[in-house]
């Protein structure tokens, strides 16, 4: 393998694990995290939550961030990088979601982020 081929799927490897755009690539940067203006327009679907005993919930917005890097870089969810929260905490909050219909309307009111 040529040095300029392994440095290419070297950066390959890192942008998929960091969900970051590549900068020489022609797909369009990744919208990742959410900007505060994208959150603002979609913080209200989501229930204040209640402190409760226990182990602390994951913030709303990081189980987004992770959903909406799932939805653009097309990973399965076993691929979710270490950087998100747990896999199982963002499944779970994801299927919720979708059954209530939270993130069809997110997907409503952030059309670029998908």
């Amino acid at each position: 393998m040529t040095t300029q081929k392994a440095l290419d799927t070297a950066g390959s490897y890192l942008t998929q694990l960091l969900g970051i755009a590549h900068s020489q690539s022609s797909q369009p940067a990744l919208r990742i995290p959410l900007s505060d203006a994208d959150w603002t327009l979609v913080q209200n679907l989501f229930p204040e939550q209640i402190h409760t005993r226990g182990r602390p919930r994951r913030s709303d917005r990081e189980i987004l961030n992770a959903i909406l890097w799932l939805q653009q870089t097309k990973e399965k969810w076993h691929r979710l990088p270490g950087t998100f929260p747990p896999q199982q905490t963002c499944y779970l909050r994801y299927m919720a979601w979708k059954k209530s219909g939270v993130l069809a309307q997110v997907n409503e009111r952030l059309p670029h982020c998908n």
